[in-house]
């Protein structure tokens, strides 16, 4: 009886500790695909993507990202290096004086990039800038991703 006893406190604890480490400890994060006003759709954070073409998709709703005239910012894609390899108009594909707002864009790279080089996939940043048409500079807005860029033997 006494054994039985012992086992069932020992088996509490070890579930009381297993839940403690549960609650406790922080679950790895991710980066973020959204901040309030944009979410990124494709590509996921730390996607590798295939050159030439880079598919981007997202969505804006508000707090500063919003349309104007069919687009809703622009994108850059910056090398690990932070050198600029291509640029994007993000254009509405739903109604853009209407929140939320769906864009998408093809960053199309040149295969004369000396940066991609042969060491791929190689980390890169994407960097979405919110259209603003005021000019106003405390009315800019970025978002950063960041990605692999991935360039098929050939390109």
């Amino acid at each position: 009886m006494k054994k039985e006893i012992w086992l069932v406190v020992i088996l509490a604890i070890i579930i009381i500790i297993l839940i403690g480490i549960l609650i406790f400890i922080p679950a790895k994060k991710n980066p973020q695909t959204k901040i309030n006003g944009i979410e990124i759709i494709s590509p996921k954070p730390n996607e590798n993507v295939s050159a030439p073409l880079i598919k981007i998709t997202g969505v804006v709703n508000g707090n500063g990202w919003a349309g104007f005239e069919g687009q809703v910012g622009t994108v850059k894609l910056l090398d690990s290096d932070g050198k600029e390899l291509a640029t994007g108009i993000l254009s509405a594909t739903t109604d853009w004086t209407k929140l939320p707002t769906n864009f998408e864009t093809t960053l199309y790279l040149p295969s004369n990039k000396p940066q991609l080089g042969t060491n791929m996939p190689q980390l890169g940043t994407l960097i979405f800038h919110n259209e603003n048409p005021s000019g106003l500079p405390e009315k800019d807005k970025t978002f950063t991703l960041p990605i692999g860029i991935s360039v098929p033997v050939g390109i």
